[in-house]
């Protein structure tokens, strides 16, 4: 199920933080006051032998994103659940005004008591984008790897170490007969 298909138009009109699995709104109570998005990339450089820098290669930055709730209304209730997700690594989809960033997690979480707020407490959420690294197995080229017998790492299985032998022993250095 894609993302789009399951937001109404009236729910991409507001800022909405939904839970990524079931797509259901989290912290519905909580009034989202700012909403920061930052989308970047660099260049990277590296110096060549007259000296000058180049590029030939553009790397994307996570997304990050900061929004500020202002919780008013069952202020404790409203900020353990925020702390919940926080604590329990929850992934969470952002639902701005324009665009929707998926698989967000919530870094820090710090919030502000001010007797200006009365009742309600200032909480800025910061949260980064999450992006999981998947293993690769399989076979490489023989001309890829320097030993031919190691192109495989699937045909390899489960390794288990086994004992020296007498003649691969560890003997010591020269001067470990002078101190015996």
């Amino acid at each position: 199920m894609q993302l789009s298909d399951s937001l109404s138009t009236s729910t991409q009109q507001q800022v909405a933080i939904l839970d990524s699995e079931s797509f259901e709104t989290l912290f519905a109570s909580a009034e989202p006051m700012r909403v920061a998005v930052r989308e970047g990339k660099r260049a990277t450089k590296f110096a060549v032998e007259d000296g000058t820098e180049r590029s030939d290669h553009v790397v994307r930055e996570l997304t990050e994103i900061q929004i500020d709730f202002l919780l008013a209304d069952d202020t404790r209730n409203q900020f353990e659940s925020l702390r919940q997700a926080f604590e329990k690594n929850k992934l969470v989809t952002v639902q701005t005004k324009v665009r929707s960033y998926e698989n967000m997690l919530i870094l820090d979480m710090p919030h502000d008591e001010t007797p200006e707020l009365g009742t309600a407490v200032n909480v800025p959420v910061r949260m980064q984008e999450w992006v999981e690294v998947k293993p690769e197995f399989g076979e490489l080229p023989p001309a890829k790897v320097e030993n031919k017998g190691q192109s495989s790492t699937v045909k390899r299985g489960q390794q288990t170490s086994e004992e020296s032998g007498a003649g691969t022993q560890r003997k010591g250095s020269v001067l470990s007969g002078v101190f015996k």
